[in-house]
């Protein structure tokens, strides 16, 4: 069966596919009484492509020094040699009898024979890439082995110099061969794991050399520096063996399988037992649409999900940092309870959709509504208060390292702020996981937060360690450089921590709740200045400034990712005003705390409240220009109709509610074991996004509409029983339309984002739609496949080319319909006036 895991590959099958596509699609039409035309021509051009490839293989064997190509390429060329050979016979025998059975069962075999011997080559070269590539990764990483032995300097010199020219040759490879592969996915793990390897080898290096000065020295810490060099060598091996991981993958599947994390997550949880990162979102979203609908046949999942939800809000309440907020919740989940059991018992009784039932779940929906609310509100806060200052108290820790031998409590001190520094790394990750898992945030982020907060979990105790170290070794200069390696890695995992989580949090509900906090510590400095409280007084202030920072953080980030010229500037002059009160405030909050007189109690009031005013107006900025559109007005009432025998002859509905009426839902066909039923399966999934929206002056919607019916259609045309398509010609020609109408998608989709003013809604969309045209390809390719092997009996070779075709329907019909998600979500921002603009009606 082909892969398309590179760009190289998919290149070179393409024509060929279409070539071979074209002689099925005849030989076909000629089972049904047509006569076969010349196809000498074709042949020809194909056999000519073949010969050529089979010829630069040979060159390859011969220069080669992979003795595992050498064995295997002579195969595959033979291959393709007796099919170009099988090819041009079976043109021969059809120009003498254009009604030949046995030169068209030859074409078709000679047609399958070139596209699987085709495959075979392009797969036998690339797998001797891959292993080249794998064995600069094993040789690295048998190299990193050696620093484990290392004690004096004069070999670290040595390790320096023989490890750079591998790794500088393994960083090629890797950029080169991400540009090859056709899923993004894997690409950018690729170049993210070479990334960590290249950041890791220095740390190495300096621990190596910490290790060095301190069993030099005769130190006790010896062996934390051991540690930390053997945590450092584990980490770069657990890259490289992911990087050949990912090199082996000849699947061109959409997702790579996401790490488990149920253990880290249980250790930050508090937990014992290991738990999902699954979101709560989507336990909401199914809740209340059963609520809404009460469908018997949903009854029991929609059940589960109100059950859920309740746990979920539980187990926020326990993790909070805030007993009120955490006391609001558990409150809320108490008051629903009892109804959700009197729900379970009508349902019970088969009275769910009684009128009582309808009363209950009505009050039930508003109610878990406000608790969605309330849990999405207690995430912001915890947003806001954790990540208020993210590296400071990583630096207050090695700070304290750092103290003069002559600090009598330097010790406590370090204690002090190393427990402060281990209890802030848990709360900021435990508030990313709570981020990750409220569903409010796309898959990619979700691993890019879960994989950043891995990094922190694993740093955090290094950056203990070495700041230790440094505590017990006054003077050490090596022992700081080391500790202040450490520090910069954690540090900037932290910032991207913190840009992970402001990027996935409302901005809106961000401003609400630190105008709020900055509110409540202006007046709490306030306060203590009338009693003359002046450590408060400065804590308070100090604090406000910090929180005062991350606002500006929000509007910069605001500023920067929109396109509307009026907005940047509002919300840019808002900030800046916010920038210039400042630190007036702590200026003045400091001389009111020196001078404690009423003058400049009243300074720092004035200067307080400019900051409060600052603040404001860049939330009320923000949330003006994120508010959704007013609805249109109602139109006025019309008097009465006439009696029914005036009344003119009723006018038929426009064309496109004709069609919107007639749009049925994809039924599924009863064996959900065969092609059919999966392929029809995923068409349907986007048929149910579609149809949410009215094609009325929404071509976008129209066309994803009609390529889901074309993929169902797709899907019927393969027999339960034997798997084969009942016409290959059609199979051909639906993968054809289907491709044709992706690139309409495509179009639309592009114009949309090119009128987008925000500039993560245009990437994400553009993203997406890069996937699309590689998708199609494959489709074509695939149908093309499945339709040589139509009445072959090679179990082996029906069934992968029968899980390739339906991989490649759910993943094309999946990538459709997150690019009609996307659009819709770039078109709430669009220029005034824009030609792009979609009309986006709810239907259901």
């Amino acid at each position: 069966m082909p892969v398309f895991h590179t760009k190289t590959i998919q290149t070179i099958l393409e024509p060929v596919a279409l070539q071979v596509s074209t002689m099925v699609v005849l030989d076909e039409e000629a089972g049904q009484g047509g006569a076969m035309p010349d196809l000498s021509e074709p042949v020809a051009a194909v056999s000519v492509a073949v010969l050529n490839l089979v010829q630069v293989g040979k060159q390859t064997a011969e220069s080669s020094e992979d003795t595992q190509l050498q064995e295997e390429l002579p195969r595959a060329w033979q291959s393709a040699e007796v099919a170009s050979q099988q090819l041009t016979e079976a043109a021969g025998t059809l120009k003498e009898n254009a009604r030949s059975a046995p030169g068209r069962k030859l074409l078709i075999t000679g047609a399958r024979g070139i596209l699987e011997a085709v495959s075979d080559l392009l797969l036998t070269f690339d797998e001797s890439e891959v292993r080249r590539i794998i064995g600069v990764c094993e040789s690295v990483m048998e190299y990193v082995k050696v620093a484990e032995i290392i004690e004096i300097m004069s070999d670290l010199v040595i390790f320096i110099k023989n490890i750079t020219p591998g790794l500088t040759g393994l960083n090629k490879l890797i950029d080169n061969r991400a540009k090859e592969l056709t899923n993004p996915v894997h690409a950018g793990k690729l170049v993210e794991h070479c990334d960590q390897v290249k950041k890791c080898v220095p740390m190495l290096i300096a621990s190596v050399k910490l290790v060095c000065s301190l069993k030099a020295s005769g130190s006790g810490d010896a062996e934390s520096a051991v540690s930390s060099r053997d945590w450092l060598m584990s980490s770069i091996t657990e890259d490289l063996k992911e990087i050949i991981r990912i090199l082996k993958i000849k699947t061109s599947k959409d997702e790579l399988a996401q790490g488990d994390f149920s253990e880290m997550i249980a250790k930050i949880m508090g937990k014992n037992e290991p738990m999902s990162q699954q979101a709560f979102l989507p336990n909401f979203q199914t809740a209340n649409q059963f609520l809404a609908r009460l469908d018997p046949e949903s009854a029991d999942s929609g059940m589960e999900a109100l059950d859920k939800c309740l746990a979920d809000a539980l187990f926020l309440a326990d993790t909070l940092q805030d007993a009120e907020m955490a006391a609001s919740l558990k409150r809320q989940v108490a008051d629903l309870k009892p109804m959700i059991e009197k729900l379970r018992a009508l349902k019970e009784s088969g009275k769910l959709n009684s009128a009582e039932g309808r009363a209950l779940a009505k009050q039930i929906a508003a109610m878990m509504n406000q608790l969605e609310q309330t849990m999405q509100e207690a995430i912001t806060k915890e947003v806001v208060e954790n990540f208020v200052d993210p590296t400071g108290p990583a630096k207050q820790m090695t700070n304290a390292a750092l103290l003069e031998p002559t600090v009598a409590d330097r010790e406590a001190q370090w204690a002090s702020k190393s427990k402060a520094f281990t209890s802030h790394a848990e709360a900021a990750s435990r508030t990313a996981l709570q981020v990750a898992r409220s569903g409010n945030v796309d898959e990619a982020t979700v691993a890019e937060i879960m994989d950043t907060i891995k990094h922190i979990q694993s740093l955090a105790p290094q950056l203990v360690s070495s700041s230790k170290i440094v505590l017990n070794n006054y003077g050490n200069e090596v022992a700081v450089d080391f500790m202040q390696t450490i520090k910069d890695e954690y540090s900037q995992r932290m910032e991207q921590l913190k840009d992970l989580v402001d990027r996935s949090t409302d901005s809106v509900s961000f401003l609400k709740a630190s105008e709020a906090q900055i509110h409540q510590g202006l007046q709490q400095a306030k306060a203590a200045l009338e009693k003359n409280d002046t450590e408060t007084a400065m804590k308070a202030s100090t604090t406000v400034a910090k929180q005062a920072k991350r606002v500006l953080d929000v509007a910069r980030a605001e500023a920067e990712n929109s396109e509307d010229v009026q907005y940047v500037e509002r919300v840019s002059g808002a900030s800046q005003q916010l920038a210039k009160s400042v630190k007036p405030m702590v200026m003045s909050c400091k001389k009111a705390c020196a001078e404690k007189s009423v003058a400049s109690r009243h300074q720092f009031s004035q200067s307080a409240d400019s900051v409060g005013t600052a603040v404001t107006e860049i939330r009320e900025v923000v949330e003006g220009f994120h508010q959704p559109p007013r609805p249109p007005t109602p139109e006025p009432e019309l008097p009465p109709p006439p009696p029914e025998e005036d009344l003119a002859p009723e006018r038929p509905p426009p064309p496109e509610l004709v069609q919107e009426e007639m749009t049925q839902r994809i039924e599924l066909p009863e064996h959900t074991a065969s092609v059919a039923f999966n392929i029809v399966e995923a068409a349907r999934d986007l048929q149910d996004e579609a149809i949410k929206w009215s094609i009325k002056d929404n071509s976008l919607i129209a066309v994803a509409r009609q390529m889901a019916l074309h993929m169902a259609e797709m899907g019927r045309l393969f027999d339960s029983a034997s798997g084969d398509p009942q016409s290959r010609k059609e199979l051909i020609n639906l993968a054809k339309t289907i491709a044709k109408s992706t690139n309409d998608i495509i179009r639309l989709a592009k114009t949309t984002a090119e009128a987008c003013t925000d500039r993560r809604l245009k990437q994400t969309l553009l993203q997406l739609v890069d996937r699309l045209p590689t998708i199609s390809t494959q489709l074509k390719i695939i149908s093309t496949v499945k339709a040589t092997q139509a009445g072959r009996r090679d179990a082996r070779a029906d069934r992968e080319s029968s899980e390739t075709l339906v991989l490649n329907a759910q993943n094309l019909m999946k990538s459709v319909k997150e690019v009609v998600q996307a659009a819709q979500s770039a078109t709430l921002k669009l220029k005034p006036g824009s030609a792009a603009e979609l009309m986006w009606k709810r239907l259901d």
